[in-house]
């Protein structure tokens, strides 16, 4: 069962359940009824007047990534990119913004969502911040005061990071939709619906857009228009519960390849123009984390360790051999490469600093308890949050705790950085700017 059937069958099952099968049988219309009947996300959930973005005329190229800006998950293209200026060795708060909730069923349990989820970075280009959240609405705010411009309510959940491009949004969600809204006004432009639940974080990479899904499949798109030029089919997976399957790892593009994880336990690598199957090596089991490459190698980490042990890797970006492996237990935090050194979170607890060359341990922070966080590194420190309600900041160069923040619940959202300010949400429901 995928996971938009098992959310369907939780819903109001005596009244809900014909305009379900309707939902699951027409791919291509969202019946209005809907939001109603299901329960789903407040199509107006704040008391506020919308406004308009006043972007800058796109001058970036034709890919989502940038220099300064957060316009991607890890930044840009290579997930190399984690924030750009000074980060203040103890910051304040300056701003916090309450999300709205959204409340459905879980395993048949009723359950309340709140704030930002696993992987929902935020994204900054000019003045402007833009955040989803597992409430169902895609948020932009003005970056320094935390005024809202614009909200626009999905039907389900936002797990994933947005993408910005040309004064364009695309965002995935658990109701099956790829979107793109005009990133100023929120207005929808186009939108794609998958069979499956889509998680896999979108980027732009010489004017064309890129998402896996738990389809299983790669798709590649005219951002523009959302025509699909092609479509690569790599299976979903088995054995995994409800709520998980194909590619929920969010794609690299380096050196003209494009690389990803998926639940069977294969980094597999494509050609970019066509889908082509390069390599394909398996790792282990599940792999949410998304590649970090760097030259010619790649590293990425597997929640479930393969018979020897191994759960995270460092591989030939050029043809997909191992050339080390670390035994680090389940990884879903995507790895961050800056300076020649390597930092990683682990599923029981730790925030490891690696040499990138060998795998060798430089220093290990003990979190004591999980982190599916991916961290930023930035001027010289490590961003992070965890499954026990804080925030940290630890110095990169000694793993020496700088600051820590109570965010109200576990954080599995990466940030953006710019101007010395975070921007970061968390389950809590809260929206935070630090700085």
């Amino acid at each position: 069962m995928q996971r938009r059937q098992f959310l369907e069958s939780l819903a109001l099952s005596a009244v809900a359940l014909p305009l379900a099968r309707a939902y699951a049988e027409d791919k291509d219309a969202v019946a209005s009824s809907l939001p109603q009947a299901l329960g789903l996300p407040d199509p107006k959930p704040y008391k506020f007047k919308p406004s308009i973005a006043k972007l800058p005329a796109w001058t970036l190229g034709d890919a989502s990534q940038h220099d300064k800006w957060t316009l991607m998950f890890r930044g840009n293209l290579s997930h190399t990119f984690y924030g750009s200026g000074t980060v203040p060795a103890e910051p304040k708060l300056l701003w916090k913004f309450e999300m709205a909730e959204y409340a459905t069923l879980k395993h048949g349990e009723p359950t309340v969502w709140k704030g930002s989820g696993w992987t929902g970075q935020s994204l900054r280009y000019g003045d402007y911040v833009w955040i989803g959240s597992t409430g169902g609405h895609m948020h932009c705010f003005e970056a320094m005061t935390g005024k809202l411009v614009w909200v626009f309510a999905a039907q389900r959940m936002i797990k994933g990071s947005p993408c910005l491009w040309s004064n364009r949004l695309y965002f995935v969600c658990v109701d099956n939709y790829l979107r793109c809204l005009d990133a100023a006004t929120g207005k929808l432009l186009w939108q794609w619906r998958s069979p499956n639940d889509v998680d896999s974080s979108p980027c732009v990479y010489q004017g064309r857009l890129y998402v896996g899904g738990e389809d299983g499949a790669v798709k590649c798109f005219d951002p523009l228009t959302g025509k699909l030029h092609w479509k690569k089919d790599f299976g979903v997976g088995c054995c995994e519960k409800p709520g998980s399957g194909g590619i929920e790892s969010s794609i690299a593009i380096a050196s003209g390849r494009a690389y990803f994880g998926h639940l069977d336990g294969h980094v597999r690598a494509i050609d970019p123009a066509d889908g082509k199957l390069l390599w394909a090596t398996k790792i282990g089991g599940d792999t949410d984390a998304s590649p970090v490459v760097v030259g010619d190698r790649l590293w990425i980490g597997t929640e479930e360790p393969n018979d020897a042990g191994e759960s995270f890797f460092c591989l030939s970006a050029t043809d997909g051999r191992k050339l080390w492996a670390r035994k680090l237990g389940g990884i879903w935090s995507s790895a961050a490469v800056v300076d020649g050194k390597l930092y990683v979170g682990t599923h029981g607890g730790k925030m490891l600093c690696l040499d990138p060359a060998t795998g060798d341990t430089i220093w290990s922070y003990e979190i004591g308890i999980s982190t599916w966080n991916s961290p930023s590194v930035v001027d010289g420190k490590v961003l992070f949050g965890a499954y026990d309600r804080y925030y940290r900041i630890l110095d990169a160069a000694t793993g020496k705790l700088l600051w820590k923040f109570d965010v109200g619940d576990r954080c599995h959202s990466a940030a953006a950085i710019a101007d010395g300010r975070i921007w970061v949400g968390s389950a809590s429901g809260s929206y935070y700017c630090f700085g």
